[in-house]
Parts: structure tokens; C-alpha cells; sequence
């Protein structure tokens, strides 16, 4: 007889246990656990995951096509489907709809199947044995009837994390944007840095070499001070090289980082990079609703929102719960029966669960909500007022970089015409080396500030474009006025507050 052969296969196939899912296993190489190895087996990859270049080119404005600079679009392009922080916030995405999903489950029917199979036998006192079948077949339907709106609330509650998360995304997007704009400046002004200071050298290279030559010359005019002075002078550029070539390889390999790429492995083309154009001059004014596009307002608005749901749930839940709960079965020593309806058998239970004692424990996770909604009601508000300060603060910086830019760019025409009158009446005699020693350090430094406050310009562009959410293309000539809040319940309300023109 072959049941107990049978009975031991799965017994065993049962004791060895079934293990469901993926099991974690190291890439082979570094650029195959960076997932650029091409090969498409990024576990963190799923066919439904959403596309972060594709979210971008679709829901925020493309403020950083409209900066002038053609080698940025693929650089973004290249963040977006590449940089690692995106990915964490996109799976963060993905947990978020996940339980919204699992939230919605809970509400409808639930139906389990539970088929079972038995054998037995008996024996006598002459040890014989007599076996015996048993099959059965049950089904339970089982629903959460949702009186008092717990499981719609939290379904409310967690639509709103989910929209709080999507904000999160699409801010981590603009920020990340901002950080390769930055960097992508920070890289250019570095460069051109170098170029003036390397020129520099070669400026105070050919002034050491006159100077030596007139020293040796035994003229009256020049004695060792000036050559030891027009030497340290020479070496102090050429002191300045390194450092700032060491920025620049800084630089480089956290724009790698940025891209996705590993640092130092990747070939970037830094002569494309020098020639980043200067920010164009805002206009006259920018309409304050693009406040309302700031993906961190939205996520501030609705994690209240979640937390004024959670409230409702933490209520809800004081009340009777009634679970209506349906039962179906047969059972037959034949299979050929078992779904006769003469072994049918059947229930309907209504359960209503209503707590009477819990110590204060539900009272207590409703005021708990309730301080939970405070605190992000107030921190919504704060939010607002952050973001007003920083339009204001960065409309400020904006215009005053400019004002400081136009003096700078005249401060340094003057500077180059003193540099080469001394240079002039140095070589022809009529000039002292401290002069023009001291015009040449005053040019130096006019240059590299200048420099820098051009890039400072364009920080503050980025910062304003934070700010608002992205650029004002198609916006008029409005007035910049920000819309009030009411701190009590978020709403928004007609009244505007006028700032900068």
C-alpha cells in the first residue's frame, strides 16, 4: 500500500519548509552594487516603480533649462535617473503606497479558503489495521462593517502621507537639481579662478625676471629687497595653484557623487564646464502663488491633513466595532462528495466588540493625535513664514549682488589700468617696484573676488528659484505679494502682503 509512503513525502516536504522571496546577495563588483554595470539587475528597480526623470519632466517647472547653459540637461538628466538619494526617496514613495494600498484591502471583504485532508487508521487485536479518509472544504468571509469611519480615516490618513511623500520627492528632486547647478558653478568659477591665477604667475614670473635683470645690472633703482620681495611674490602664486587645483578634484568627485557615478573613475569634460554664462536679471515682479508650487509647503499641508484624519481614527476607535463574519464548509470520506449539498454546512456571525475598560489608554491616544495635529499645524506654519523669509531674503541678496557686482567689474577695469601704467614706469625707470608690487597683490585679489561674488550671484539665483518653486516664465509683471495663511486652520485666505517690486 502506498499511503504511508505517501504520508512520509509530505511530512518531510512540509518539515523541510518552504521559503518564500528574494535573498540578499552581493554583487560581484563595485559598479554592480552601484547598479551601472548595465546589466539591469538592480533589485531596487520594479517595472511599477515610478521614473524620477519622467515625475520631473512632468510635474515641476523646468526652471534649470532656462539658465542659459546647454551642458546642463544631460548632466540633470543623468542626476535624475542615477543619484542615489532620488532612489531612497522613491522607494520611501513606494512603502507610501503600499499602505494606502494595505488600508484599502482592509476595507472590503476578506475571504479565506482552508481545504484539509485526512487519514487515520485503527487496528484490532489481531493487529490488523483498518485506514480511513476524511476531506473537507471551508471558506470564511469576514468584513469590517466601518460604522464610525476608522478604516476611512485611516485611508484618508494615509493618501495624505502618500501625497506628503510625493512632495518629498519632487523637493528632494529640486533640491538635488540645485546642488548639481551649484556645483556645477562652484566648478566653472574654480576654473576660471585657476586661469587667473595661473596668469597671474606668469605676470609676476616675467616681473621677477626684470627685476633680476636690473639688480644684476647694478641699477640704483633696484636693489635685493625688491628681488627678494618680486620672488616671494612669484612663489606666493604659484602657492595658490595647488589649493585651488585640489578644489577643483574636490569639486569634481562630488558632482560624481551627484551623477551617480564613481568618484574619480568618471571622465568629465571641464573645458564645456568653464564657460557657465552669467544669470540674466530677474523681472520687475513675481506672483506669490508660485509659493503654492514649494513641494515642502505641500508636504507640510498634508502631513497636517494626515494627522487631522489620524485624529478621527483615535475617536472612531472608542466606539463598537461590528464584524460580520460568514462560514461555509463540507466534508465527506470521498472527494466525489464533497461539495454535495447534503454535506454542507454553514454560519453568519454578527461580533460587536466595544471596549468598556482600558485604563484611559484610548482617551490617552486621542489627546496624543490631537497633540500630534498641533504640532504639525504649527510647524505648517512655520513653514509659510520660512518660506517668506527666504523669498525676501534672496530677492534682497539678488539685488544687492548685483549692485556689488557692478562696483567690482570697475574696481577691477581701474586696478588693470594702475597694473600696467606701473608696469610701464617700472620698466622704463621712472617707477618703484613697491608700487607696483602693491598694485599687482591689489589686482590679484579684485579678480578672484569678483569671481567669486559672480558666483555668489548665481547662488542666490538658485536660492530664489528654491524658493518659489521654479522660475516666472509666463507669469506678467505682477507685483511679488504672498499670500496669508490662517495658522489656525490652514486654509488660505484672499489677503495679500506686498514685499518687493
Amino acid at each position: 500500500m502506498q499511503s504511508p509512503k505517501v504520508l512520509s513525502l509530505t511530512a518531510a516536504i512540509i518539515l523541510s519548509g518552504c521559503t518564500l522571496g528574494p535573498d540578499y546577495e552581493r554583487g560581484s563588483s563595485l559598479t554592480s552594487i552601484l547598479g551601472l554595470d548595465g546589466a539591469g539587475a538592480d533589485p531596487m528597480k520594479y517595472a511599477a516603480a515610478p521614473d524620477p526623470a519622467a515625475i520631473a519632466a512632468e510635474s515641476i517647472s523646468h526652471w534649470w533649462e532656462r539658465l542659459g547653459d546647454p551642458d546642463l540637461a544631460p548632466l540633470v538628466a543623468e542626476m535624475l535617473s542615477n543619484n542615489k538619494d532620488l532612489a531612497v526617496s522613491v522607494a520611501r514613495v513606494r512603502q507610501a503606497q503600499a499602505s494606502l494600498e494595505n488600508v484599502a484591502g482592509t476595507r472590503l471583504p476578506s475571504l479565506d479558503l482552508n481545504p484539509s485532508a485526512n487519514r487515520s487508521f485503527t487496528a484490532n487485536s489481531a493487529g490488523n489495521r483498518t485506514y480511513a479518509n476524511s476531506f473537507s472544504m471551508g471558506t470564511t468571509l469576514s468584513w469590517q462593517t466601518d460604522l464610525f469611519g476608522r478604516l476611512r480615516r485611516s485611508g484618508r490618513s494615509q493618501a495624505a502621507n502618500l501625497a506628503a511623500a510625493e512632495a518629498d520627492w519632487q523637493g528632494l528632486i529640486h533640491t538635488q537639481i540645485a546642488t548639481l547647478v551649484r556645483t556645477r558653478v562652484a566648478l566653472a568659477t574654480l576654473e576660471r579662478r585657476l586661469a587667473a591665477t595661473q596668469a597671474i604667475a606668469e605676470s609676476r614670473r616675467a616681473t621677477l625676471n626684470a627685476v633680476e635683470r636690473r639688480y644684476r645690472a647694478g641699477l640704483e633703482s633696484t636693489n635685493a629687497v625688491d628681488l627678494h620681495a618680486a620672488r616671494e611674490n612669484y612663489t606666493s602664486a604659484l602657492a595658490d595653484i595647488p589649493s585651488l587645483e585640489n578644489d577643483i578634484a574636490a569639486t569634481t568627485t562630488s558632482l560624481h557623487v551627484l551623477l551617480g557615478r564613481i568618484p574619480g573613475n568618471s571622465a568629465l569634460n571641464i573645458d564645456a564646464l568653464a564657460n557657465v554664462p552669467p544669470p540674466q536679471d530677474i523681472p520687475v515682479g513675481v506672483p506669490a502663488s508660485l509659493l503654492d508650487r514649494r513641494p515642502d509647503l505641500r508636504a507640510a499641508e498634508f502631513r497636517l491633513e494626515a494627522a487631522t484624519e489620524n485624529v478621527g481614527v483615535a475617536i472612531a476607535d472608542l466606539y463598537p466595532n461590528l464584524t460580520l463574519t460568514g462560514t461555509l464548509s463540507s466534508s465527506d470520506a470521498s472527494t466525489a462528495n464533497l461539495f454535495d449539498i447534503t454535506s454542507l454546512a454553514g454560519s453568519l456571525t454578527a461580533q460587536i466588540a466595544q471596549p468598556l475598560f482600558d485604563g484611559g489608554a484610548r482617551q490617552a491616544t486621542v489627546r496624543q493625535r490631537e497633540a500630534q495635529m498641533a504640532e504639525q499645524a504649527a510647524a505648517y506654519a512655520d513653514n509659510i513664514l520660512t518660506a517668506i523669509k527666504e523669498v525676501e531674503d534672496a530677492l534682497v541678496a539678488e539685488r544687492k549682488s548685483a549692485a556689488r557686482l557692478v562696483q567690482l567689474e570697475s574696481t577691477l577695469r581701474e586696478v588693470r589700468l594702475a597694473e600696467a601704467s606701473a608696469l610701464d614706469r617700472f620698466r622704463r625707470g621712472i617707477g618703484t617696484y613697491e608700487r607696483l608690487l602693491e598694485i599687482q597683490r591689489r589686482l590679484q585679489t579684485a579678480e578672484q573676488t569678483l569671481l567669486i561674488e559672480q558666483q555668489n550671484k548665481w547662488n542666490s539665483r538658485i536660492d530664489l528659484l528654491l524658493t518659489l518653486g521654479g522660475d516666472w516664465l509666463g507669469t506678467g509683471a505682477e507685483q511679488i505679494s504672498i499670500n496669508t495663511l490662517s495658522l489656525e486652520t490652514g486654509t488660505r485666505e484672499s489677503g495679500t502682503h506686498e514685499t518687493h517690486s
